[in-house]
Order: C-alpha cells, then sequence, then structure tokens
C-alpha cells in the first residue's frame, strides 16, 4: 500500500537488504543451519518487499536502473534456489512490469527522449544532443524485452532511423525504390563530402542511420561488382571488343 509504506518511510523505517546467496558470513552460516526453511523463506520474503512498485518509487532516485538490477538479482535466484524457481520468477515479472510501464507516463518525445538518454555521470540530455540511449542499450544489456518491444520506444527508434528521410514510410514501393535508387547513385558523392567537410550540409547528411546503410550497402555491392568484373578478365574483354570495333570500321571504310 503507497499511502502506508510513504508513512513507514517518512517515519525513519528501512528494509534490511539481503545478502548475497552464496554469502558465507557467520550470521547466514548460523541461521542456514537453525533452520534452513525459515532462512529461504525470509530471503524471498524480503525481495517480495524490496520489488514492490510502491517501495521501488518512494525509495529509489533513478526507479529505472533500480528495476533492471533487481530484474537481474531475481533471474539468479530463480536459478540458484529451483525450488522457489516460480516465485522468484513471478516477481521479477512483476518488476520488469513497472519498468515498462514507466515508459506510458511519456506524454512527448522530448520526455522519452530524456528517459531513455539518462546518465547519472552526466548532466541531462537536451534537445540536439547526441541520443546515446544510455538506458535503452541497459535495457538490451540486462535482457529486458517487455521494455525494449515497448511501443514507444519502437516509434523513437523507427523516427531516429528514418531521420535523414522523412516521409520515407508514408510513401508507396515505387517512390520508397526511387528514394533508394537516388541514395544509391550518389552515395560516393556523401563520402566524399563527408571526408572533405564532414560539418558541411552533405557531410552531415551521412552521419544519418538509414542514409550510412544505403552508403554502405551501395560500396559494398560496388565492391563485389568490381571483384566480378576482375574476375572475369574484364580489360581484356574490353580492349578485345574495342579491337573488334576498329577491325568492323577498316573492314566497312576498306568497302566503300
Amino acid at each position: 500500500n503507497y499511502e502506508i509504506l510513504k508513512i513507514l518511510i517518512d517515519r525513519g523505517a528501512s528494509l534490511p537488504q539481503p545478502h548475497d546467496i552464496k554469502c558465507c558470513c557467520s550470521a547466514c552460516m548460523l541461521a542456514s543451519r537453525q533452520d534452513s526453511l525459515r532462512f529461504s523463506l525470509s530471503r524471498l520474503n524480503a525481495y517480495k518487499a524490496l520489488a514492490s512498485p510502491s517501495l521501488i518509487a518512494l525509495t529509489s532516485a533513478d526507479p529505472i536502473l533500480t528495476a533492471f538490477m533487481l530484474s537481474n538479482q531475481l533471474k539468479k535466484l530463480s536459478k540458484m534456489e529451483s525450488q522457489y524457481c516460480k516465485e522468484y520468477t513471478t516477481l521479477r515479472d512483476q518488476v520488469q512490469g513497472f519498468s515498462t510501464s514507466l515508459l506510458d507516463h511519456a506524454r512527448s518525445s522530448y520526455e522519452l527522449e530524456v528517459m531513455l538518454n539518462y546518465n547519472s555521470d552526466q548532466t541531462v540530455w537536451t534537445p540536439g544532443d547526441y541520443q546515446t540511449l544510455e538506458r535503452l542499450k541497459l535495457a538490451i544489456k540486462c535482457k529486458q524485452k517487455s521494455f525494449v518491444a515497448h511501443p514507444n520506444v519502437q516509434q523513437l527508434l523507427s523516427s531516429i532511423w528514418y531521420e535523414g528521410v522523412p516521409g520515407f514510410r508514408r510513401k508507396n514501393i515505387i517512390r520508397q525504390s526511387m528514394t533508394i535508387f537516388r541514395l544509391c547513385l550518389m552515395y560516393h558523392i556523401y563520402c566524399i563530402a563527408y571526408m572533405v567537410a564532414p560539418h558541411s550540409e552533405w557531410g552531415e547528411v551521412i552521419k544519418n542511420p538509414f542514409i550510412k546503410f544505403i552508403c554502405h550497402s551501395s560500396s559494398y555491392i560496388f565492391f563485389l561488382m568490381l571483384l566480378a568484373m576482375a574476375s572475369q578478365r574484364i580489360e581484356y574483354l574490353i580492349v578485345e571488343l574495342i579491337g573488334t570495333l576498329l577491325d568492323e570500321n577498316d573492314l566497312f571504310l576498306l568497302v566503300e
């Protein structure tokens, strides 16, 4: 209960943090020898309290990070104490649901970007800064699938991916193909512009993820074409073709 928890915390109440499951301190060893069942249940009950969304929201300065770390601990406990695997798995799903539900409170792209780019070691992200997506990277590292697959996160990733070609997803297949073909033909121009003046208007274009992907793919395809032409001795074929055309022209002139 949120209200009861708030009253207890305001009065100075605190919950003892359970020791690591592999802890070999004297207190853990004594409790385990006296009553192993009671010792295991005390750990489970402590994590039931720690996994409470109300408690995380009231006591943590960074609820998302706390939820991710607690989820990893519960996953580890579910493997170590297999007899309580179902209970720990349920708690882990509860913690993951809490961290994912925080994304539903983002009312704009700016709030979502601040949430996903937050880094405790740096200042708050502001519009125009490079998006590091530290929280999203941490979610992938901690295997928070529901957090990564949230519709708000996927919408933001899509907008970042197609940033260089606005309106690309609303075009039909023909116009999309024409846009991709145009980027494929101009990839060498973008590359040269980036090498010569990386901060110019043309140099900044290739920094967009979708355009960068198209340019890399085009350069790789062009390299494969050159490799295939070299394997077929294309220079000899060209010389032979030119020689054949010259011989035909000389023969035509003689006939005339």
